[in-house]
């Protein structure tokens, strides 16, 4: 399996990997998967040691030492035997650019991943879709949707940070949807900033209700013991959230409107 590409044209190193194609690698080898990320690690410090050089040398008197050619790339093609190949390096016929190498890299390494990120893109429409038909259309006349909350609406708030609702009447509801087949980063950083948030609004408002209700959409993530199953798990037991399937998030408008919840932030 092919999971990144290096070219060199002599003037400059191009290196990319698929990040798809280096999870499916390192699942196959098992317990020989450290071995994936230090070479990717030492490879790509050296091609970056490299184009410094090149870019020191350039215009200088003296040539730029230590560079990896076409015989070195053979030698390590013939020899590299291991858990971790390397291809026979081939002539390119054709000036390269930065746009030249994407392309290049998207023909010969990136189909897997082009064809997860189609999958994913279909994913999140689905996701917003079911939220938009269930919740949304029923109270986006009533309480604030799908807005975007920033330091100039909400006072003490140092982000921006993107929410499905929000209404207020003697007591806070508002809904954020995450969706967990995203990347653990960006999951940690949206609950995160959601949390801060639930801060920020009962000091400002000096809310210290327990009718307060901040909900978290999301659904059940595939992966069973990854991180972002740990984490939907965790929230299914946290006081301070109330942890909703998308299937459910028309039971937030029938709250929203049998509170009468409505909007409270004044926008330009």
């Amino acid at each position: 399996m092919s999971i990144g590409l290096l070219l060199y044209n002599g003037e400059k190193f191009w290196l990319q990997f698929s990040e798809e194609r280096k999870s499916v690698a390192k699942k196959l080898l098992d317990t020989n998967a450290d071995i994936v990320d230090f070479t990717v690690k030492q490879l790509q410090n050296k091609i970056d040691e490299m184009n410094k050089s090149i870019s020191d040398a350039y215009g200088g008197f003296f040539e730029a030492d230590n560079l990896l050619g076409i015989p070195e790339f053979k030698h390590i093609s013939n020899y590299s035997n291991g858990v971790i190949r390397f291809s026979e390096p081939a002539f390119l016929n054709d000036t390269v650019t930065d746009e030249k190498f994407q392309k290049l890299f998207s023909l010969l390494i990136d189909k897997l991943e082009t064809k997860t990120e189609k999958q994913q893109d279909s994913k999140d429409a689905n996701f917003k879709q079911k939220i938009q038909n269930k919740l949304i259309k029923r109270v986006e006349s009533k309480v604030h949707t799908n807005l975007e909350l920033n330091p100039a609406n909400v006072h003490g708030l140092y982000y921006n940070f993107n929410i499905d609702c929000i209404g207020l009447n003697g007591a806070f509801i508002a809904a954020k949807s995450i969706p967990f087949h995203k990347k653990y980063d960006t999951i940690d950083k949206e609950l995160g900033h959601y949390f801060a948030l639930m801060s920020i609004l009962k000091l400002t408002y000096q809310r210290k209700s327990e009718d307060d209700h901040f909900y978290v959409i999301a659904d059940e993530p595939s992966e069973v013991n990854s991180k972002e199953h740990k984490t939907w798990e965790s929230l299914k037991q946290n006081p301070a959230v109330k942890l909703m399937y998308t299937e459910q998030s028309e039971l937030i408008a029938l709250e929203i409107e049998e509170k009468n919840a409505g909007k409270f932030l004044e926008l330009a």
